[in-house]
């Protein structure tokens, strides 16, 4: 699944650089 593998490094990029904001966006498109 590329698409995972994608989402999981955006949210492990995201963590790093502390924006909350690219976070929640990341985890609303999941539950959507």
């Amino acid at each position: 699944m590329g698409l995972v593998s994608w989402m999981y490094l955006h949210l492990r990029v995201d963590v790093h650089s502390g924006t909350r904001t690219q976070y929640r966006s990341l985890q609303t498109l999941l539950c959507l």
